[in-house]
């Protein structure tokens, strides 16, 4: 990006940070989003280094991505600094806008902390506004908040970088460029995030579609090919008792085809001085002797047993 002192940004810079910002929203996963996010900055804004630390699920920040240097990434990528200490450095050095910016002159005191870092000491500027090695600049990625605003909702993440090729601390068009590209990256994560969630979701579902899918074949294959006559009934309402469903044991054992039987309820079976019999059974659950009648209007003697 362009010094202060430039009062446009170049075009072909404008471009590659609209190309950045597409990249970032069409990645397929969550890691894939990452690592494109600081890509990016290297890419189009003008830094040697780039680093994404998020928000884990207890609050500490892990470096999740780096760009621009192999070794450095190596070196930190997976590790993890504390919230104490991040939102330490979140508070000190100076405000630009949403980005903060921790001199070398103030950022000595953090050498010791337990953030990961890559910052190396060097010689004193020669100029006003020359970059330092153990500068630091932060842009602070919130999550949308519910009107869309930027800082409104929670840290999902920090964007760190270094070492800008110009050799000079960014100029007006050079943080508001970070401070924008900041709050896309913040969209692009919050909908990597949901979308694998989404799919984690979906995974989950169709795991318990298939278990429930092989406990209803277990099931029917029990019920189907049981040596006992047995039969599903419905419970309650106008229709209390209506048979919805028999096996084959059952049917022979009356005499009835299963499309029969579907036409009966347990009562239009029971021979009449049995009903009171059935009545209580249905109430209470448990064990009974009663007669059933057959196709050719004998009846049998079983023992039922029902279960709510």
């Amino acid at each position: 990006m362009e010094t202060e002192s430039e009062p446009y940004v170049r075009l072909a810079s404008l471009r590659q940070l609209h190309r950045a910002m597409a990249d970032m929203n069409t990645a397929r996963s969550l890691a894939d989003t990452l690592q494109t996010v600081a890509d990016g900055v290297v890419g189009a804004l003008g830094y040697e280094l780039a680093c994404v630390n998020l928000v884990r699920p207890d609050g500490d920040l892990v470096v999740a991505a780096l760009s621009g240097n192999t070794a450095a990434e190596a070196l930190i990528t997976g590790r993890v600094g504390s919230r104490e200490s991040w939102d330490r450095r979140l508070t000190m050095g100076e405000r630009w806008g949403d980005l903060v910016f921790i001199p070398h002159t103030e950022g000595w005191v953090l050498d010791d902390d337990d953030v990961p870092q890559w910052y190396t000491d060097g010689p004193a500027p020669r100029f006003e506004d020359e970059w330092h090695p153990s500068d630091r600049l932060f842009a602070p990625m919130y999550a949308p908040g519910p009107a869309g605003g930027g800082t409104s909702g929670e840290l999902i993440g920090v964007l760190s970088v270094d070492r800008p090729r110009n050799g000079r601390r960014p100029g007006a068009w050079g943080r508001e460029a970070l401070q924008m590209y900041a709050f896309q990256a913040a969209i692009a994560i919050s909908n990597a995030r949901l979308r694998s969630n989404m799919q984690r979701a979906l995974v989950r579902l169709e795991r318990e579609q298939q278990a429930l899918r092989a406990s209803e074949e277990s099931f029917r294959q029990a019920f189907e090919y049981a040596p006992s006559g047995m039969a599903i009934a419905e419970m309650g309402g106008d229709q209390h008792g209506r048979i919805l469903r028999t096996n084959d044991a059952l049917c022979r054992l009356l005499g009835r085809p299963a499309s029969a039987m579907r036409r009966y309820s347990f009562s239009d079976l029971v021979h009449p001085e049995d009903i009171g019999t059935l009545l209580r059974t249905s109430a209470e659950g448990g064990r009974a002797e009663l007669r059933l009648a057959r196709r050719d209007g004998t009846y049998v003697w079983v023992s039922l047993r029902n279960s709510v």
